[in-house]
């Protein structure tokens, strides 16, 4: 093959990518399938609309060698269940901050709270310094 039909693969490829990349998404769209919704601290105390099965990510920020956690304080388990948790912490530092997300997904419809709490586990519930709390409505 001659030096020139490279250039030429490689755009064929690009376009192959970039046709198959809407086309996927076409069907996502028709499908009706959501992408993920995020809360923050931003979103405190807002309710979130969701259909069974799907999830929602909160991401809030934290600093584990100080002690302080984010965790779990209610749950509605009838209408959601927790689908799984997990911290970053990016700078990898003894003591740089970093991030929390809790996933939660519903499981059947209805209306239920999801409230967390920033605290020490150790000194117990007067610790606690800051609440995250959201609505979540499930439908079928």
């Amino acid at each position: 093959m001659s030096r020139w039909n490279l250039p030429v693969r490689v755009r064929v490829a690009a376009l192959l990518g970039a046709i198959l990349l809407h086309a996927t998404g076409a069907v996502a769209a028709e499908t009706g399938t959501r992408i993920m919704q995020s809360l923050t601290e931003a979103d405190n105390d807002r309710t979130v609309d969701l259909r069974v099965g799907e999830s929602v990510r909160v991401s809030l920020p934290e600093n584990a060698t100080t002690g302080y956690r984010w965790a779990v304080d209610r749950l509605d388990q009838a209408v959601v269940e927790p689908a799984g948790s997990e911290q970053t912490y990016p700078g990898g530092a003894i003591g740089s901050a970093g991030h929390v997300t809790f996933d939660f997904r519903a499981k059947k419809a209805g209306s239920g709270e999801i409230a967390l709490k920033y605290w020490r586990h150790f000194e117990g519930e007067g610790s606690i310094v800051k609440r995250f709390r959201f609505r979540l409505n499930a439908k079928p």
